[in-house]
């Protein structure tokens, strides 16, 4: 008897090679995504801790026909395996949904056709964006991606799929476990420890994140060390993949807005407004925002001088709200 291989639906309007050519320049990736093959139809293969055991997992996806295939390695959780690459991929979304905010909105139906079949990329878990946002804290962010790189060769787990290795970032445990590592300062490491422990007692679980009030999820983050308003804001949009909100800890996103929409210095209450048209997807927007962003006049926007101080604005006063 034929065995199915293990796939999702491929939702209409959806294409693997658009979220493979973002996870193939996604420096806070540092290793977790490889994309082989090219042309229209690439593979792609994504490597993570698996929500909930953590096991260090490696899978690769490819389109056939209405259906993405997965073909996994280091696990045999196959329900939980396909509801996390769904979660980061946009494919547990309502895909008519999505592309009735383009027609809604005609800038926003603008920035789908310039990113054609992408739908969102997100990181594997809330816990993979707080390790991130503990490690690129102060410093350039390939300069994290390296140190994510080492840990992850160094101190996590090797999975293997079609003769290629897969280093994965450590698990909570193995961060608990990490007593000293090169480049790593002892309050990072703490921090990342602090993790480490909040993932082991379930409070980076993305599922109770995403059921959560907006507002409540974002202050509880804060109360992990180390988790200050633009970290706790990766954690529940990019971590935890959440459709629908507005991140304003991140300014990229308001200097988006302004080269979509020919915009001079819009601001938060500019977002809302506008973010309105946008339900349920108001997150989606903004990652085509910064991905727009990165593209005009030659990606300066993307590199702005004043954007570490724009972003600790922010902060303040996401603290005094």
């Amino acid at each position: 008897m034929t065995t199915e291989p293990l796939s999702l639906p491929r939702p209409r309007g959806f294409a693997l090679r658009a979220a493979s050519e973002f996870y193939a320049g996604f420096t806070p990736g540092s290793g977790m995504a490889t994309v082989d093959g090219v042309g229209r139809e690439p593979s792609l293969t994504l490597a993570f801790r698996l929500d909930g055991t953590y096991e260090a997992v490696a899978v690769c996806l490819r389109e056939e026909g209405d259906r993405v295939i997965l073909e996994p390695a280091g696990t045999t959780d196959h329900r939980a395996l396909r509801a996390q690459v769904a979660r980061m991929l946009g494919l547990d979304q309502d895909p008519d949904a999505w592309l009735a905010v383009g027609a809604r909105d005609p800038v926003v139906g603008r920035l789908q056709a310039e990113f054609p079949g992408f739908f969102t990329a997100a990181k594997p878990s809330p816990y993979d964006a707080a390790c991130w946002g503990v490690l690129a804290a102060r410093l350039p962010m390939t300069q994290a991606a390296t140190l994510k790189t080492r840990l992850a060769e160094q101190r996590g787990d090797v999975v293997r799929l079609h003769g290629r290795a897969h280093a994965v970032f450590p698990s909570p445990a193995q961060l608990e476990a990490l007593d000293a590592f090169p480049g790593l300062p002892e309050q990072k490491l703490a921090r990342l420890r602090g993790v480490g422990a909040a993932a082991r007692a379930g409070k980076l679980d993305a599922e109770r994140l995403r059921a959560a009030d907006v507002a409540t999820a974002l202050s509880e983050l804060q109360e992990l060390p180390g988790v200050g308003p633009w970290t706790a804001s990766h954690i529940l949009f990019r971590g935890a993949a959440l459709p629908d909100g507005l991140p304003t800890a991140e300014p990229r996103v308001l200097h988006g807005l302004a080269a979509a929409y020919g915009l001079d210095a819009p601001t938060d209450e500019t977002l809302a407004t506008l973010g309105v048209r946008w339900r349920p997807f108001r997150m989606w927007v903004c990652v085509l925002l910064a991905r727009h962003l990165a593209r005009a006049e030659g990606g300066r926007g993307w590199r702005h001088p004043g954007l570490a101080r724009e972003r600790a604005a922010a902060g303040r006063k996401l603290r005094r709200t």
